[in-house]
């Protein structure tokens, strides 16, 4: 969630975020994607299940509210939480910080940079002309070189030609084939 506040608020460029847990809200239009927008439940249900093993009511939390800063020099984001119960104490969390994991991606680029989409509808399953281009260069190396070399991100381009001049071969041998048999 951090990695996804900090790359959306560096894209926007917005520095601060409010979320209320309770609500299910994000103060920002910006920010209410999916990846944000999906743990808001889990952690309204963190909140219900404290409440119950601590025996108070479920509703004694009436307000609950992520401050979120985000530090655009350095990937991390500070989260402040902050609470008012139902007798209307209120509560401020210690600051916390999360460094980002994975901080240069767009949230709305849908293709990596080298333009091929390999995470397409069959989830994550490369598509068949690259595993042939792969298979090809693999065995065409006799396999000295091991086959992940082939088979990642940066080589499918290469691997996709391949294999699609290996399929457009293939159909074209088979048609031939037919013909010649038919006669």
């Amino acid at each position: 969630m951090a990695t996804w506040i900090w790359n959306t608020s560096i894209e926007k460029n917005i520095d601060e975020l409010n979320i209320d847990i309770i609500k299910k809200e994000v103060n920002l239009n910006e920010f209410e994607i999916e990846p944000i927008l999906i743990f808001l439940p889990r952690l309204n249900a963190a909140i219900s299940k404290t409440l119950e093993n601590e025996n108070y009511p479920s509703d004694y939390i009436q307000e609950a509210k992520f401050f979120i800063k985000i530090f655009k020099n350095h990937p991390h984001v500070k989260c402040t939480a902050f609470l008012s119960d139902i007798e209307g104490k209120k509560y401020m969390g210690d600051s916390i910080s999360f460094n980002v994991n994975d901080n240069n991606f767009k949230e709305f680029k849908v293709r990596p940079s080298n333009d091929m989409d390999w995470a397409s509808e069959g989830e994550n399953q490369l598509n068949t002309s690259e595993w042939f281009g792969a298979l090809i260069r693999y065995f065409m190396g006799f396999g000295k070189t091991k086959f992940n070399s082939f088979y990642n991100q940066k080589e499918l381009k290469k691997n996709a030609i391949i294999g699609n001049l290996f399929q457009i071969t293939l159909l074209i041998v088979f048609f031939y084939l037919l013909y010649r048999f038919t006669q």
